[in-house]
């Protein structure tokens, strides 16, 4: 019954990017109306599409940079979920470019659906996008428009995810980091459907996109919280009280074991805010941020 309940889990995922990436194709039943979001455009910043190189392979991205301001500003990284890219972070992208943050959103390598980034979803798993992260971090602390003092993690889903694991091996190059729902259960469902590596197939295909054996085979013995642990600056976590595809209890423990958590559950929200509950989580990524910029 778990390998069932997590195999649908995923296919709800799969189906929401699958729709996505083709607003034509028929709804289904229940799926909010979705509208493809425009690039951010404003007089008050400047977007751009930016690749960056990661052990040989082209990581796509689009950065906001403000017109005014300091000459150095501080600068959000924003990392995408399960088969998804970097459109998903425009419209708090345009809101924090407004507040005079330089953002960036990166398609992983073989990230998913609409990745405009080198790679496979087959060769894909949370520790490729965690060398594609460190491998962003380097190159956008050196532009010039960064306040490398002022850089943070924000992550969403398995993005949140690879943003905590990634946190503690580059924590004196990051100044915070702000997760929303995050995938921390992604080890657990592994373990949940294989027992050994010799149990993972080659290939698992969910709604058009395969997923490789390298997806699974390094978690089956992965701690996830022994890991995140070791990550002593701030944290900001928000989560959905009615999150079905990641439990509440995943972010419960992760606020326990960080040292500094800052920790909001939106009620009645499940895996994905909208409308009002979106704009709550945006406030309080904004002002966790503002927060930290005064520090």
């Amino acid at each position: 019954m778990r390998r069932i309940i997590i195999s649908l889990a995923v296919l709800v995922i799969a189906t929401a990017t699958v729709y996505a990436q083709n607003p034509q194709a028929e709804r289904p039943a229940g799926m909010r109306e979705f509208r493809m979001p425009e690039k951010p455009s404003d007089p008050a910043f400047e977007t751009k599409e930016i690749t960056i190189d990661s052990r040989g392979m082209k990581l796509y991205g689009v950065a906001v940079i403000p017109n005014s301001g300091p000459s150095r500003k501080p600068a959000v990284i924003m990392s995408h979920g399960y088969g998804g890219n970097h459109i998903g972070f425009y419209s708090q992208m345009a809101e924090l470019a407004k507040s005079g943050y330089v953002c960036y959103a990166i398609d992983f390598q073989g990230g998913g659906r609409g990745s405009k980034s080198d790679g496979s979803t087959r060769e894909m798993s949370i520790f490729t996008e965690k060398q594609n992260l460190i491998d962003v971090i380097d190159a956008v602390r050196e532009w010039d428009c960064v306040d490398p003092d002022n850089l943070f993690l924000l992550g969403e889903s398995q993005g949140g995810c690879v943003s905590a694991i990634t946190a503690p091996e580059v924590k004196e190059k990051i100044k915070a980091i702000a997760l929303i729902y995050p995938a921390l259960c992604i080890p657990d469902d592994a373990r949940a459907l294989y027992k050994t590596k010799d149990d993972i197939p080659a290939e698992i295909t969910v709604m058009g996109i395969e997923i490789g054996k390298a997806y699974y085979e390094n978690l089956l013995d992965y701690d996830i919280y022994n890991v995140i642990k070791d990550f002593d600056k701030d944290v900001l976590i928000v989560h959905g009280s009615d999150d079905e595809l990641v439990k509440q209890r995943y972010s419960d423990k992760a606020a326990e074991i960080y040292t500094h958590c800052e920790y909001h559950i939106i009620e009645g929200a499940g895996h994905g805010f909208y409308g009002e509950q979106k704009e709550r989580s945006n406030k309080y990524v904004f002002d966790f941020f503002q927060k930290e910029i005064k520090k």
